[in-house]
């Protein structure tokens, strides 16, 4: 599988969220949820942080050739592991593990909007990111006509992922590296 940029739109993501459909079963998706109830303390992420990664281990063991990693699930109740943490703790015990290779980690996230946030989810791992709430705010903007009458929600959308996706590929050329595929999960900060 092959995608043109590591950021990823709303149809792109239910694309990756429903893969097995596009590829007739060849490659499935399976979603590990990072929230957890408040009422469980902040003692609860560590604990949390295991079952994921053994959750993960598991899904790849079982054949899912992609994991998302989604905040999703965020509300009043629920609270997120900070995704770059919950992605670092499953890529390293993936790769601690020799499972690693055997799949890709999409990131679907609240809490990346800026160039620097994706740069640091795909060097500890990410092979896309979803940033629906960044997303959501671009379609509401729009909405509300912030950003003229020349442009709508779905070219705003464009416009950040194009934009995003060119901070990216100054970043990787300050540091010398030329494909975001060596930039995944190298740990360069």
């Amino acid at each position: 599988l092959e995608i043109s940029q590591p950021v990823l739109d709303f149809f792109e993501m239910e694309k990756i969220r429903h893969i097995d459909r596009y590829t007739q079963g060849k490659f499935a998706s399976f979603e590990l949820d990072i929230t957890y109830p408040v009422a469980w303390g902040k003692e609860a992420i560590e604990a949390r942080l295991a079952s994921l990664c053994a959750q993960a281990e598991d899904a790849v063991r079982a054949g899912y050739s992609i994991l998302i990693i989604s905040d999703r699930r965020v509300d009043r109740d629920n609270v997120a592991i900070p995704a770059l943490v919950a992605l670092s703790a499953i890529h390293q015990h993936l790769v601690n593990r020799g499972l690693r290779t055997s799949t890709g980690l999409v990131v679907e996230t609240g809490s990346a909007r800026e160039t620097h946030h994706f740069a640091l989810l795909g060097g500890y791992g990410a092979e896309a990111v979803h940033p629906y709430l960044a997303l959501e705010t671009l379609l509401d903007l729009a909405g509300h006509s912030h950003f003229g009458p020349e442009v709508d929600g779905y070219k705003a959308i464009r416009n950040f992922v194009k934009a995003t996706g060119k901070g990216l590929k100054k970043v990787m050329s300050k540091m010398g590296i030329s494909t975001y595929m060596s930039y995944t999960g190298a740990q360069i900060f």
